[in-house]
This record gives C-alpha cells, sequence and structure tokens, in this order.
C-alpha cells in the first residue's frame, strides 16, 4: 500500500516538474543581477513589476550583446503579456541585434506569432515549427464543416422602401364609430409607402423619409446601433415627422400640416453585402391641436434597403 502510494504521488509530480521545467526562463550568463529578477518575476506572473526590473536591467552599463538581445526579448514577452502595441517593436529591436535570436522559453502560440511577426517583418525565414502546426491547423479546419458566415457589412449611403401602417388608425375608428352608430364596427387601416435615404456607419447613422401619400411627409431620424449580432444588428432611432399640403378642420389645405416627435425600435437583417431588410416600431407625438389631427399613432413598418 505504501508503495503504491508514493508511485502515485511520483506520477502527480512528473507532469508538474514538467510543466514548470517548459515555463522556466533560460538565462544568460550575466552579472547583471536584475535579469534573474526579471526571469523571477516573469514566471511568477507579475509581469508589471517584470517590465520595471527590465528597464533597470537596460541601464546596466556593463550589459554585453547577449544580454541586451535578451533583454530585448523579454521586453516584447511582458509587453505583449501586458497587451501593449510595443511589443512587436522590442521584437524586432532584439533580431536586429541578433537574427537568431530565440524566445528564452517554451512560450505559447500567441507569442510565437508574434514573435515571428517580427522576424517575418526583417526578411528572416520562418520558423519551421510554427509553420508546421499551422498547416496542421489549416489541414484539420479545412475538413470541419463550416456554418455560413455573415455577408460583409458595407456603411455610407443606402436606399430604402419600406410601408407603415399605424396600429391605433383602426381602434381609434372603431371607437368613434361605435359611439355614433353602436352596431357598427370599422377597422380601416391602410399601408403608406415610403421612400427613404439613409447613412450609416458603424454605430450611428441617419435617415431621411419621404412619406408617399395624399399628404406628404417628410421625416428626418437619427439612427444607432448599439451591436451587431452577426446577421442581425438593433437600432434606435428619434426624429421628427411633418406633413404637408393637409386639410384643416374646415377643409382647408394648409402648407404645414401635423409636426410632431417619434421613437423608434428596430433591427436589420442583412442578406449580401448590399441587401437588408428592417422592421420597426415607432411612437409618434404630434403637436398640433383640433379635431382634425389625432395626437398620436404607433407605427409598424417593414422594409427593404439597397447600398450602391
Amino acid at each position: 500500500m505504501r508503495h503504491t502510494l508514493w508511485l502515485f504521488f511520483i506520477c502527480l509530480a512528473i507532469p508538474a516538474a514538467h510543466a514548470q521545467e517548459s515555463s522556466r526562463v533560460v538565462l544568460p550568463q550575466t552579472q547583471n543581477f536584475y535579469i534573474n529578477a526579471v526571469a523571477t518575476l516573469y514566471e511568477q506572473g507579475r509581469f508589471t513589476e517584470a517590465l520595471s526590473k527590465l528597464e533597470r536591467a537596460l541601464e546596466w552599463k556593463s550589459n554585453g550583446p547577449e544580454e541586451i538581445v535578451w533583454l530585448k526579448v523579454m521586453q516584447g514577452v511582458l509587453q505583449a503579456e501586458l497587451s501593449q502595441d510595443e511589443a512587436l517593436e522590442s521584437f524586432k529591436q532584439a533580431l536586429a541585434l541578433d537574427k537568431d535570436a530565440q524566445l528564452p522559453f517554451q512560450a505559447n502560440r500567441r507569442l510565437r506569432k508574434l514573435f515571428e511577426q517580427a522576424r517575418d517583418t526583417l526578411g528572416l525565414p520562418a520558423d519551421k515549427t510554427l509553420l508546421a502546426q499551422e498547416l496542421e491547423q489549416n489541414a484539420a479546419a479545412s475538413k470541419t464543416p463550416r456554418s455560413a458566415a455573415p455577408p460583409p457589412r458595407r456603411y455610407g449611403w443606402s436606399l430604402g422602401v419600406r410601408g407603415e401602417l399605424d396600429v391605433l388608425e383602426p381602434i381609434l375608428t372603431s371607437v368613434q364609430d361605435t359611439e355614433e352608430s353602436p352596431s357598427e364596427l370599422k377597422f380601416t387601416a391602410a399601408l403608406s409607402p415610403a421612400v427613404s435615404l439613409g447613412y450609416n456607419q458603424q454605430k450611428w447613422g441617419g435617415v431621411a423619409t419621404v412619406l408617399v401619400q395624399s399628404a406628404p411627409g417628410l421625416r428626418a431620424e437619427g439612427q444607432f446601433h448599439p451591436l451587431t449580432l452577426s446577421w442581425v444588428r438593433p437600432y434606435a432611432r428619434l426624429g421628427a415627422t411633418a406633413f404637408f399640403a393637409e386639410k384643416d378642420a374646415q377643409g382647408n389645405t394648409v402648407p404645414l400640416g401635423s409636426v410632431g416627435g417619434r421613437a423608434a425600435l428596430g433591427v436589420d437583417v442583412q442578406f449580401t453585402s448590399r441587401l437588408s431588410a428592417f422592421a420597426d416600431v415607432a411612437y409618434e407625438h404630434f403637436f398640433v391641436t383640433g379635431e382634425r389631427y389625432r395626437p398620436q399613432s404607433v407605427l409598424i413598418s417593414v422594409g427593404v434597403g439597397l447600398f450602391p
């Protein structure tokens, strides 16, 4: 039983020792005691402190070429671990001093790719081990069935065609008709066509819409896209609508009729890089008094957009 326990602990210790050995930093021959501190702090995952010690190590006046190359490589490693953009430049500086410079430990794939990018920038031969891994992964990926990816999104100017339905109109019409003639219930709703010209960037945009009807309308809205979910992109709009050449309660035509504010929530779906469909629900409140005009509307809109 005792021998079995010893064998069990030895089996546990071997992988742990191997992992520790693989992550251990190889040091150059040096009298610069800061270099040892840099390696120790790196192995402990204390990257910010290690980078601070490394800056002091670079100031050591007795540094030789091997030490400077090692420090520049480790500087790139630490900057990469801290997600600093200077990592690539540090690797390039190390390779410019010694084209045979290597990472001083068994690095992960991300670090090796960044180091390889520095080699490629300087026109140095590719890392054969990393290249073989890339080829193997590409071969495996080619055998794996891929799901359809969303088309690339286009930004800029677009032309849209839509239809709008006021869902409050049949309700209000029904109430009015019931008061006059309780035996009759009329639900009438007209689909209003509209043409829009939009301009969109990744987050923000704007839309100008012409409402095609007996009293034409003009709408201007700002648009915000909080996020993009593959094929789908939700949006929020805020703007105003104005109608022209309307008839007032006395039947007279007025140049400027209803004017109101508007807020909408919707979503667009990208089918191709040029074609998308969209739908939204909007609330409009008109700042016009009188029996002729209803003060509010709830609109459901569906349409398509086309990029040139």
